[in-house]
């Protein structure tokens, strides 16, 4: 009897002794996608196209974008008025565009200036497939009623900073 107290005592012990481990595993895959990052490119210049002055009392400005000339100004028929276009190109990203807030001088080949301030930018083109999209942007021609005639070009250009997150 003793010796089946002693079995009996050596097994319980022997199973409280015994830790019952339980263990699951599960797996994931890793996804992911490689896009190009966010780019900006020049389409076109602006450009007032012919710019006439008619009232020899005003200084105007004249809106690139709407070719809205004021009672002072008019367009030429002969002269080509663009904004600046610019694609952004990038796929899934949003963005924000900064158009520089300082005035940019004009000169002509006597070194005679007009500004350009104002500037403003717009989506055009909502982004396509590839994730490219289409901005313009305006700025306001300042033009007084003594202004010498010539063509005039900006000595250095604008910028237009493409911010993406």
């Amino acid at each position: 009897m003793k010796a089946k107290l002693f079995l009996t005592l050596t097994l319980l012990t022997a199973i409280f002794l015994v830790e019952v481990k339980a263990q699951a595993t599960a797996y994931a895959n890793i996804y992911c996608e490689i896009v190009a990052p966010v780019g900006i490119e020049k389409i076109m210049d602006m450009s007032a196209g012919q710019v006439v002055t008619t009232n020899p009392n005003a200084t105007n400005a004249l809106s690139i974008q709407n070719t809205n000339a004021s009672e002072a100004i008019d367009l030429s028929k002969n002269g080509t008025t663009t904004v600046a276009a610019f694609q952004v190109t990038g796929k899934n990203n949003t963005f924000a565009i900064t158009v520089q807030n300082q005035p940019v001088v004009l000169l002509n080949e006597n070194s005679n200036s007009v500004t350009v301030n104002n500037f403003t930018s717009e989506l055009v083109t909502q982004s396509t497939a590839s994730g490219a999209q289409r901005i313009s942007v305006n700025a306001m021609l300042n033009v007084t009623d003594t202004q010498a005639t010539g063509n005039y070009m900006a000595s250095a250009p604008f910028n237009v900073t493409l911010n993406y997150n």
